[in-house]
């Protein structure tokens, strides 16, 4: 009977060789089905919550298209713009939820 004997660096280059092929098997694996099973998944879902979103899209642009036409949305839009002003401090010449340092004072 043969005894077969293995140096200290042998013995390390194939522990090494182990630990690199099961690393690769793992993400070899890994990318398949992440490739065929898991990238098709999120795609259709992707596609699905965009066709939803432009379906929302164009319906919103159709009623305010509309509503311009008929003319319903013009005090709409001014209460809208007056808003949106007086939020970013057009109009009253501060902004909303902004705190000066004389406000502090007082």
């Amino acid at each position: 009977m043969q005894v077969l004997q293995i140096d200290i660096a042998t013995l390390a280059w194939l522990l090494f060789a182990a630990a690199a092929g099961s690393s690769l098997l793992t993400l070899i694996l890994l990318g398949l089905i992440g490739h065929f099973w898991l990238g098709p998944r999120i795609e259709r879902k992707v596609d699905r919550r965009l066709d939803e979103g432009a379906s929302q899209l164009e319906d919103r642009l159709r009623r305010r298209f509309m509503d311009m036409l008929t003319g319903g949305s013009r005090d709409m839009l001014r209460e809208r713009a007056k808003s949106l002003a007086r939020g970013v401090g057009l109009i009253s010449g501060r902004q909303q939820g902004v705190i000066d340092k004389d406000d502090v004072d007082k």
